[in-house]
This record gives structure tokens, sequence and C-alpha cells, in this order.
């Protein structure tokens, strides 16, 4: 070894810069090298391996001779002659990587190819990660590594920062020298460079102890306090240096900081790289976020629409299409939602991983009435302890497919003749219709017997209309029966009807259900939206028991659809901002209804696989219908396929609106890679299939 280049972070010898003069004066007296020095002309410390980019380097000249107590003799603009008895100081206003760099190219090249490029002593311990990535020390040593050169960096861990003891000083500096020397000679191959760190203290000497110690990996947060001054923020650079110490002190014995904290000089053998993870091989295919091809096949001018083009945009690239379209249907990638009669249930039922569409294909095990009631029945026999016990009515099971054979009907249902007493109120309810129509309310099979008879004539009224008499029924909407047409409908269900609805002074008393959006996914997880509705009844709730005759349904029906010109003012409100009701109590409310909604998808994929069948490429919307009495317990009323989101009305908008950005960010985004979630779903089911 001939040629050394000795450079530092610290700058020139000075109060932040005392260990230097100490190296070169250890290095004249135990070693023949000869010796060029280029140092930054003002301290450099943690700026790692910087260049100032765009800066023109300036170069001064200084001298000294090698004893720490020499004076110095500059700064020169250029290099003094007959300075044969002085080393010759080169300062540059750059960043120790560039001292380095151009001392390794420029200044010194004349002399011959450097040999070895020494950084440091630093001011300071260069021990652990936190320390050594932050070192100007060390990073001049990576940049003579990446100039092709070998480089060694040393640092003098002190006690006290600006306690200097020459002697100690002194000893670090031959120790370093002939531990530098050492390391030249046997240098590893797979070495870039080493890191050395000698620790001050009374007890150094020839005895002691010099390990290779692998670097700690720490970590600590803000380096900076924040403050404010004339009205601007400061951030004033103060790492916590304590909590490096503490990191050290609680690792493991035998890292770097640990070493030093030992009082035993540590050597560090690196490679001027980053550290690669072993785990990170192979090609990485990114998702490039395809567009999805949304199909929106419903009429643009529809409630709906423009709040699905919305929350589509949150999910990511979109192009708007008709899946009738011959260009479409072979594309991936497909959302599609539309009427059910125009979904593909070729792709549907193959699972098609390019198409998502809007409801699976099997379902009435939970939207017909009847088919509901008697997965609910065998469910609970099967589960007793299940909320469904209590929170479904006792319902029973009503085939009737002409008024005249109400009596045979009740023969065969034999358990609801002996219930029907005249003291309980039921409710009858066809089971394949929707937005309530053909609901009635009943004490007695008179009263049942009348209700039928009501049919059929409402369905003989509706003949001669159809003959050309529709003057009276503006639209075409239903009649005030809601009636129901028999012939076409044989399956009814009768329930024991709630008479002790939750009644709240602030709303007028007036009954009201809540509506649930809920959304079934793949095979199958089922989700519950927190922003449910309250619809209200037309008018003031009374109890069937206090009517004589036939019961006025305006205070019984909830559901709006019904109410026509009578919908009141505050027909549909927000759940969490009804008035009267406490937080706790609405809070109780909603963790029912998720644990029955939950029981009722249990049920569902449990008791009635052929009528109730889950698939992947599917999710749809459910609208639950629940009823809370006067002591809050909870109860379901019915389960709606493709629910009326219109009833929410344009106040209210944004509670659909939140739906089904929800539903993309939390169903339609993730069925195409796009992840995504949306914390107003509540997952109530997450209960594999199979498929």
């Amino acid at each position: 070894m001939e040629l050394i280049q000795l450079t530092n972070d610290d700058g020139p010898p000075g109060e932040f810069s005392p260990y230097i003069h100490y190296l070169v004066e250890a290095i004249r007296k135990y070693t023949d090298w000869e010796l060029s020095i280029a140092v930054p002309h003002v301290q450099r410390s943690w700026i790692g391996k910087a260049h100032i980019m765009g800066a023109d380097i300036v170069a001064s000249y200084c001298y000294a001779g090698s004893s720490p107590k020499d004076e110095f003799d500059g700064p020169h603009p250029s290099a003094q002659p007959n300075k044969d008895n002085k080393d010759e100081w080169v300062l540059l206003n750059g960043t120790p990587a560039s001292c380095a760099n151009i001392g390794i190219h420029h200044l010194f090249a004349d002399k011959g190819p450097i040999d070895l490029v020494i950084s440091g002593p630093n001011f300071g311990r260069n021990t652990t990660a936190l320390y050594m990535l932050s070192s100007g020390t060390v990073g001049a040593s990576l940049e003579s590594v990446t100039c092709g050169k070998k480089s060694i960096s040393i640092s003098y861990a002190f006690r006290k920062k600006f306690h200097h003891v020459p002697e100690q000083i002194a000893e670090a500096s031959r120790l370093s020298v002939q531990l530098v020397q050492h390391l030249y000679d046997n240098w590893a191959s797979d070495v870039d460079l080493y890191s050395i760190n000698v620790p001050l203290h009374d007890g150094l000497g020839s005895d002691t102890k010099i390990v290779y110690a692998p670097v700690l990996q720490n970590r600590w947060g803000s380096i900076f306090d924040q403050d404010v001054e004339d009205g601007r923020k400061h951030f004033r650079w103060n790492p916590d240096f304590k909590a490096c110490a503490k990191s050290v002190d609680e690792s493991e014995p035998g890292n770097d900081g640990w070493v030093v904290d030992h009082n035993m000089i540590s050597v560090s053998a690196l490679r001027a790289a980053y550290q690669q993870s072993s785990n990170a091989v192979g090609e990485i295919k990114l998702n490039r976020q395809e567009e999805i091809v949304a199909c929106i096949d419903i009429d643009p001018n529809s409630y709906l629409y423009p709040l699905w083009i919305n929350a589509l945009a949150s999910v990511g690239p979109y192009s708007l299409h008709k899946y009738g379209e011959e260009s479409v249907k072979s594309r991936k990638r497909i959302v599609h939602y539309a009427e059910y009669d125009d979904l593909d249930f070729d792709r549907l039922g193959a699972s098609d991983p390019g198409y998502l569409a809007c409801s699976y294909i099997y379902r009435k095990g939970l939207i017909r009435k009847h088919y509901l009631t008697r997965t609910v029945q065998v469910f609970t026999a099967k589960n007793p302890d299940s909320i469904l016990k209590r929170a479904y009515p006792d319902s029973y099971h009503l085939e009737v497919d002409y008024a005249e054979f109400l009596d045979d009907a009740l023969d065969e249902a034999f358990e609801l003749r002996g219930e029907i007493d005249g003291e309980k109120t039921w409710i009858l309810k066809p089971s394949m219709s929707d937005r309530g129509q053909g609901i009635r309310i009943f004490k007695t099979i008179d009263q049942l017997q009348e209700i039928f008879d009501s049919f059929e004539q409402d369905e003989d009224e509706d003949e001669d209309l159809e003959d050309g008499d529709n003057d009276h029924r503006p639209d075409g909407e239903d009649n005030d029966n809601h009636g129901v047409i028999t012939s076409q409908m044989r399956h009814f269900v009768v329930q024991r009807y709630l008479e002790n609805p939750l009644l709240v002074p602030e709303h007028g008393n007036r009954k009201f259900h809540i509506r649930t959006y809920v959304v079934a996914s793949g095979a199958i997880k089922a989700y519950v939206y927190r922003h449910m509705l309250a619809l209200f009844s037309a008018t003031k709730y009374s109890s069937p028991d206090e009517v004589d005759g036939e019961i006025d349904l305006k205070g019984h029906l909830t559901n709006t659809c019904l109410q026509g010109e009578d919908k009141a003012e505050g027909s549909v409100e927000a759940f969490w901002d009804l008035k009267g009701v406490s937080e706790q109590m609405k809070n109780n409310i909603y963790d029912q209804i998720c644990s029955i909604v939950r029981d009722l998808f249990k049920a569902a994929v449990s008791v009635d696989r052929i009528n109730f069948q889950p698939i992947p490429s599917a999710f749809e919307f459910y609208g639950i219908d629940f009823l809370v009495d006067s002591s809050g317990a909870v109860s379901v009323l019915e389960i709606n396929a493709y629910p009326d989101f219109k009833q929410t009305g344009d106040d209210l908008q944004q509670i659909v609106q939140g739906l089904l950005t929800s539903v993309a960010k939390q169903i339609v985004g993730p069925y195409f890679d796009i992840p995504g979630n949306a914390p107003d779903l509540t997952e109530v089911l997450d209960q594999p299939m199979g498929y």
C-alpha cells in the first residue's frame, strides 16, 4: 500500500473536527504511506453520500505540520510552492463524497492510482443503521467504492462531546493505523469497504479487543421539532439520540453498537449496495387498472343511473356500454346492472371471472315469503339459540287458489285455524307480491274470508278496466285497495301482527319500519349498509284492539309506495337522524339487525340450497324491512330483491349514492383485482361455499 487519500465529513481541524490531525500524525509516525488530503472546507456531517447538484466546487489550500499543535497556513486560492516540511490540505466547498471523487480523479491523479481512501476519523460514532445511513464519513467511503477504490471509514465514539483527552485520541489513531494496515493486507474478496468504530476511554490500548460486528438495524421517529414563528412553520433539527442508544441497550449482544458500548473496537465489513431481500425475485406483474366495462342497462333518466355513474368513477377507469352490443359480450371486466331477465345467465351460471352481475340466479329461498318462512322455521328448529327464533314473527303458509276454497286451505293449515281466535291480530301477505300489495290485517276467519272475496272483486274490476274504462286510475296505478290478482297467486303467508311498535312522539306517534340495504356478494359474503331509512305510516298509529270492524291500513302500513297522495311530510327519514331515540338504542337496534341478517343468510345457505344458490360472479342488493317494538326488540318483516331505491327520495339521495359507491369499492373493484374497502358496509357473514 503506497498512495493513501484522506477525507472526512467534519472539515479541517477545529472545534467540530478534533481528531483528523491526530490521525495524520499517526500515519506520518507509524507508516511510510504517501498521504494526500482533501476535506470539506466546513463541517458536512449527516449528509450521507450526497453531491450538491449543479454546484461548482472550488478548491483552496492550507498547510500545516503533522503535529496537532501546528498552526495552519492558509487558506490560499492555489497550491503554494516550497512547503516541503508541511502537509498540504486541500479544502473543497463540497460534500465528503465530492471530496473523495475529486481527489481520486483530479487532485491526486498525477501521483498514480489511489490504493485506499480513508474517511475520518468522524467526530462521534457511526454505529447502527441510523447513524451509518446518515453519515458523511461513510458516504465518502461509499463514493470511493463507486469510483473503483477500496475504502475504510473511521469513527471515534466519545462519552462526553467536548471532553477531549489528547492521549486517548492519539492512542485511538495509533490503533486505527495498525487496523487499517491489517484490513488492507487481508482484504476479503466480498468486501467493498470497512467501517471502524473506536471507543475513546481510559482503558484504550493494545489489549483492547477488536471485533467484527454486524450493523444493528434500528429505527426512529421524527428528527425535527416543529414550531411556529411569524406565522410560519419551522422544523428544527433535533434527532432523538437517546432513542438510538435505547435500541442498542435493548438489542442482542454482538452488533456494532453493542461492541462499542462494551469498550471494544468494532469492524463492520460492508458492500456498497442496498441489501436485497432474498424473497424479491421473478417478474412483477402490475395491476394496470384495465378499464371496467360498465353495462348499466336501465333508463338513463332513472333515479339510479347517475348514482351508478358516480359510484363507478370512484373505483377507476371505466367505459359505458349496452350489454346487447355484440362487441361488448366478448369483453372481460364487465359489471352488469340490469333487470333480472336481461342478465347473461350463461356467463352467470359458468361463474365467468370476467363478468359480474347484479343478481343471483336462484334466490327465492329468501325473497319469496313462504319459502323464507319455511327456511327460518327449519333453521331455528336446528338452531334454537338463533336470534331468528325471536326476531321472525310466528308465520304460517296458506295456499289458496280462489276465495271459495279458503275453508279447505285452513283445513290444510289446521294449526293456523286454531290460532285465529278473534283475540290475536294477524297480517296476510301474498308471497310473491312486493311494494305492500295485497297486505291485509284481520282478527277472525270471517274477516279473512272477506279479504279474499274482495281480492276477486278487485280482479273483476281490473278486467272491466282492461276493456277500456281506465279513466279513474291515472297512470294505471293500483287503486286504494292495493289489490292482488288471486288467479295469478296462490301462496300467502299469515303472520302474527306486531301490535306494540316503537312510537316516537317527536314523529307524531306514527308507526315506522326500518329499511336496511343489504348486499350479498359472491359465494358468499353479506354486508349491512349502515345508513338505514325509517319509513313512517301516513297517519297516527292505533292498536287494532281499539278498532271495531274493518281495520284502516293507513296507520299500519309503513310502505310509502302504498301511501300515494296520503304520503305525509317526513314519511322517510334517515335512521340515525331520528329524534326521540337515544344513540344507545340506535346502536343496539343496528347490532340486532346485523345479527338477524347474518342468521338469515346462514339459514338460506344451509336449509334450502336449491332455492338460494350464491355464485362467485354475482352480487345482489336486498331491501330488508325491520320493525322495532316498544321494548327495543327488532323483528324482520320481509326481504325484497331489487329494492325500490327511489322511495328514499331526493332529500336523502346521498344515502343511496353512498351505498352504490360502497359496493363499487368493496365488491366491484376487488372482483376485478382493484383493491378497495368501504367502512359503511358492515360484514356480517363470510361463509365460503366451496366454488
